[in-house]
């Protein structure tokens, strides 16, 4: 089965898993930008990209050169839907507290710029919405247009991410959460969100149960922090492990009911 990893070129957790538990079983293609420019083990490819709007589909172009995907993982940037920014009433992107997503635009963010259009967003907030809601809409994108027969979205469990996919496209789908804790004494209890189109049994930690280096992923422990975007954005191989067997074993089982019924 061929699998593409969208987002995975970072830490590349999709990839390391594949390569580790389904060499032969799986075929991978890890897609992406490192931003930190530490990996390069990945097809390089902006999934943010903008650029049909003018006519120009070379993020598309690219993608119907390599064989049509069965399983579809993707880990979009979570920065602009994340409460890790946390404001009144929505994070430093957005205000949602009205049932819909609004620029935020508090006086309190000004920039010295009078004849700016955004003169009350200061350019990173700005480009990290933006770059979110792209990097959302291509997943959804490419989804549509590949049709694989399973896929899976990742991003925090509190993630606005999923108000935005099904309420301004439309989409939606199981949402399965986990705790990477669960999987791994090296991560943070995190609850994460697997958005999918089959539904999951992922692992959870008890209620207010906490990993072994949760301090070391808090954001008030300046001393332990894990600074580096790629590590923070890691996913414990053993949950990615635990996300594919469970859809082999349903493609497994799909292909014997079809096989009782011949």
């Amino acid at each position: 089965m061929i699998v593409w990893s969208l987002f995975d070129s970072g830490e590349g957790a999709y990839q390391r898993t594949i390569k580790q538990y389904f060499d032969g079983v799986l075929e991978n293609y890890s897609l992406g930008i490192d931003k930190l420019n530490e990996s390069n083990n990945f097809i390089n490819i902006n999934l943010a990209d903008y650029n049909a709007i003018f006519g120009d589909d070379t993020l598309f172009d690219t993608l119907d050169n390599l064989p049509k995907p069965d399983i579809i993982l993707a880990s979009p940037p979570c920065e602009s839907w994340s409460v890790a920014s946390a404001m009144k009433g929505g994070n430093s992107c957005y205000v949602w507290n009205t049932g819909e997503l609004i620029m935020r635009t508090d006086a309190s963010m000004t920039i010295n710029n009078d004849h700016s259009p955004f003169k009350r967003i200061p350019w990173k907030v700005m480009y990290t919405r933006v770059n979110g809601e792209l990097c959302a809409y291509n997943t959804v994108r490419i989804i549509q247009r590949y049709q694989p027969k399973y896929w899976v979205i990742e991003n925090p469990y509190s993630s606005h991410i999923w108000f935005y996919l099904e309420h301004y496209h439309g989409f939606k789908g199981y949402l399965n959460q986990a705790h990477y804790g669960a999987y791994s004494d090296e991560f943070p209890r995190k609850a994460t969100g697997f958005m999918s189109n089959v539904e999951l049994s992922l692992k959870k930690m008890p209620k207010g149960a906490r990993s072994k280096v949760s301090l070391a992923w808090h954001k008030n422990d300046s001393r332990k922090q894990i600074h580096n975007y790629n590590k923070r954005s890691d996913i414990p191989t053993e949950l990615v492990h635990d996300i594919l067997n469970q859809i082999l074993d349903k493609e497994n089982s799909s292909e014997q009911l079809i096989t009782e019924n011949l």
